[in-house]
């Protein structure tokens, strides 16, 4: 899958993570982790009261800190791919 065909794909998903007010933490990654590996890709959600709120931050932190790959951003919704599938 091409970055566009994920970016299309992207467009019918529902946020499975939403991150708040804990931020990023372990059991987030965790999380994370989780639904990378039994999808290639998925979409976070970043609510308004969460820590952090530079989006480049957060989208830093993620590609760290996860085997995810940022594919799109919109407003406050990311959209994630596994890394073996990332483009």
């Amino acid at each position: 899958m091409d970055r566009k065909e994920a970016k299309i794909k992207g467009q019918d998903l529902e946020p499975l993570v939403r991150i708040g007010k804990k931020g990023i933490d372990e059991n987030m990654i965790e999380e994370i982790e989780r639904h990378l590996e039994d999808k290639e890709l998925i979409k976070i959600k970043i609510l308004r009261n969460n820590p952090i709120q530079d989006i480049g931050k957060i989208v830093d932190m993620l590609e760290e800190k996860t085997n995810g790959k940022v594919i799109e951003i919109r407003g406050k919704t990311v959209l994630v791919a596994a890394e073996e599938d990332s483009l």
